[in-house]
């Protein structure tokens, strides 16, 4: 190379370089952070849906305990169907499953009362 063209591309590099370092330096920290992100969570509905799945099957075959104890849970997290069943389970347990399930009020009012869920009328 000769001493004007290496001239040229060195006063031409020496314009370039700093905005491309500056880019570099702000586009880093958000690569950084992109990379650090923890991986995405499972679809939390997807998750209740397979839970209620596993409960409904435990009912099915008759181990009620088990299915009550995972109906509550979804239904203290707000999982419609699985409050129906829990609610069900409470006031019809004697009769039906031949075992108690009790449940304190509140909480059992909490049930009843689920933003979004269906209110569901009974006789009585």
């Amino acid at each position: 190379m000769n001493k004007p063209q290496s001239r040229r591309v060195r006063r031409t590099l020496s314009l370039l370089l700093p905005p491309a370092a500056a880019l570099i330096l702000a586009v880093a920290p958000v690569a950084f952070a992109q990379s650090q992100r923890t991986p995405a969570l499972p679809n939390a509905q997807a998750v209740q849906a397979t839970r209620f799945d596993a409960a409904r099957e435990e009912y099915e075959i008759g181990h009620f305990g088990a299915a009550f104890a995972a109906f509550a849970q979804l239904a203290d997290e707000g999982h419609c169907e699985a409050a129906r069943m829990a609610r069900q389970m409470v006031r019809y347990g004697r009769q039906l499953y031949a075992m108690e399930f009790s449940v304190a009020a509140p909480r059992l009012a909490l049930w009843r009362e689920l933003p979004g869920c269906p209110v569901v009328v009974t006789a009585r």
